[in-house]
């Protein structure tokens, strides 16, 4: 068992790593069938800098992929098929996406626990993970007495967006990204070029959902994926927004709803089918809302699935966006 030395792996590691090998389960321990450990069986490997355990060597070209938290969506968008994954892909993932990973097991997640067992029987050959500062629900240390782990570091969620060109890179897929995020530059910039004088006419837009915390509903500031995405593609954004967030979300009191009133356009959180979010539903039928002069010029546009951080999710919001150019209508 070349990569794993027992002696320094966690007790509670070692413990099921060795309980697998007894059983056949760990190829290359005390067996005569010629098998190799995963790692073993790839050609090369290389060293990945810049993650939360440092610089990790990982495979050059890896076959068997554990997708981490946050780490599904962007693996099945770069079309590698994970051989296990946390949880949460299923909640951020697009029916398409969950086509490709009908078959693929979970090793559960941070909302529950990780099975450990379970990633060790999938015999990954390389695990890769977002993490939190702090955050509780995953051990970096057992997961690279697994397997290599890249740990990528997050402070919000625009940050999965940001990592993406590392995660490709990990993957062997960093050509084909590179050449993907130049076309979605274009993408932005042809609506604005396309859309010059509507957009023109047009004067500020915001992006408002439902909040988490009672009483509230928030906008996108300019920490946001789709503030960058709404300005990139020559829109004026609300400039009633925070001009120093902290973060990519203002919080609000929907007493002080009337704020919005200046904005001539509102995007709202919807689902990909372009439906609204049942926390930002609740939003979008409070008569406040429905008294603002957006709303009443009937210029209330769906952004699709703001929270998925993949090209497919910015091709909606491209569509989305450039539909709302064309079909805004100036107040009465």
């Amino acid at each position: 068992m070349s990569r794993l030395s027992l002696a320094r792996i966690r007790p509670g590691v070692r413990t099921v790593i060795a309980a697998l090998a007894v059983a056949g389960l760990v190829a290359g321990c005390g067996s005569d069938s010629g098998d190799t450990d995963s790692s073993e069986a790839a050609s090369g490997t290389r060293v990945v800098t810049g993650t939360a355990l440092g610089d990790v060597e990982v495979p050059a070209e890896p076959k068997r992929v554990v997708a981490g938290w946050l780490v599904g969506t962007l693996l099945v968008d770069l079309d590698v098929t994970p051989v296990g994954m946390f949880d949460d892909l299923k909640t951020n993932a697009s029916p398409a996406a969950l086509d490709k990973v009908k078959d693929v097991p979970s090793v559960g997640g941070v909302e529950t626990s990780v099975n450990l067992e379970k990633i060790v029987e999938l015999k990954p050959d390389l695990i890769v993970t977002m993490v939190r500062p702090g955050m509780k629900g995953i051990d970096l240390t057992a997961l690279s007495d697994i397997a290599p782990t890249v740990a990528l570091e997050i402070n919000e969620p625009t940050g999965v967006w940001l990592n993406y060109p590392k995660v490709a890179e990990v993957v062997g897929k960093q050509a084909d990204t590179a050449l993907k995020l130049s076309d979605l530059d274009k993408t932005w910039a042809e609506i604005s070029i396309a859309e010059k004088d509507k957009i023109g006419a047009l004067g500020e837009v915001v992006y408002a959902e439902g909040s988490a915390q009672a009483g509230n509903f928030q906008i996108a500031t300019s920490k946001a994926l789709v503030y960058e995405r709404l300005t990139k593609s020559g829109l004026t954004y609300f400039s009633g927004a925070e001009p120093n967030p902290e973060r990519y979300n203002q919080q609000i009191s929907l007493e002080d709803l009337p704020r919005l009133a200046s904005a001539k356009a509102i995007f709202f959180e919807a689902d990909i089918n372009g439906k609204p979010t049942a926390r930002t539903q609740a939003l979008l039928d409070s008569p406040v809302f429905k008294s603002l002069p957006a709303v009443a010029a009937g210029n209330v546009f769906p952004l699709r699935t703001p929270y998925t951080y993949t090209f497919e999710a910015a091709g909606l919001q491209a569509e989305d966006i450039k539909g709302a150019i064309e079909k805004f209508k100036p107040a009465a």
